[in-house]
């Protein structure tokens, strides 16, 4: 597998038009990370499917997460609502490696569409102003962290379910990307062990990284910025109409795949 993955990337250093999409790709998900606080795997992992395996795009992304949450993380640390975080993260802690174990195993395309279909019945809900009013007790918040982990290693989607469960409660959407954004930090870096462990980690994963990093930053940079220019049922709006785009991709990309 290591040696697959290694001349995958080597056909990728040789491609200019797999780098400037990639670098398209990169570009365009991070402005969207810095503005709604989630996205970025998701997006990426459908977008960088035709050029890379998914064992190679989700440590890449996982690398990238922590990135942009440390570019980000002394601009929010006083906005983050750390109890749901703690308890989102526990659960998480659950999740991961057995999404990440079970990516050899389990058809993530199927486990996308499932979930998939799963956020944009949610997201329609959220259009019509749904509340969860028990969102805010802590066997909620382990099991919704638990599920995102899951879906997180196995998928790379965690980031939606999270952003579904949030927009469901009272929280301000400041508070929901300042936690986002540290919840990033903490469960990608805890995942990036476990791929190491499991063999999944290769120098490969952070020589690209590296080389996508400064542009990505930049548009998250951007996109950060660009959040404060708009009102509330703005953000909340776009909030929505991205895990609609995130969730019918997931789908599509299930069905394609059983096609």
């Amino acid at each position: 597998m290591i040696a697959s993955l290694v001349q995958t990337y080597a056909e990728i250093f040789t491609s200019t038009w797999h780098w400037l999409y990639l670098f398209f790709v990169v570009i365009a998900a991070g402005f969207i990370r810095g503005l709604s606080g989630f996205g970025f795997s998701a997006l990426c992992f459908f977008a960088l499917s035709p050029i890379l395996p998914p064992i190679a795009i989700v440590p890449l992304m996982f690398v990238l997460e922590c990135s942009a949450s440390l570019h980000l993380i002394t601009k929010v640390w006083s906005q983050v609502p750390w109890r749901w975080l703690w308890y989102l993260s526990l659960g998480s802690f659950i999740g991961t490696p057995i999404g990440i174990m079970a990516i050899a195993i389990w058809q993530p395309e199927l486990v996308r569409g499932i979930a998939g279909t799963a956020i944009l019945v949610a997201a329609v809900a959220l259009l019509y102003r749904w509340r969860l009013k028990s969102a805010d007790h802590k066997s909620w918040l382990l099991g919704v962290g638990l599920l995102s982990g899951l879906a997180n290693g196995l998928a790379s989607i965690g980031g939606s379910v999270i952003a579904v469960y949030i927009l469901s409660s009272s929280i301000s959407l400041v508070a929901m990307r300042a936690a986002l954004i540290v919840f990033f930090l903490i469960i990608d870096t805890y995942g990036l062990v476990w791929f190491a462990q499991q063999g999944f980690l290769h120098v490969q994963t952070f020589i690209l990284a590296i080389t996508v990093l400064p542009v990505m930053l930049l548009a998250n940079h951007i996109g950060f910025n660009s959040f404060d220019r708009l009102k509330e049922p703005t953000k909340r709006r776009i909030a929505i109409f991205l895990l609609m785009i995130l969730a019918t991709l997931a789908i599509a990309d299930a069905l394609a795949f059983g096609a």
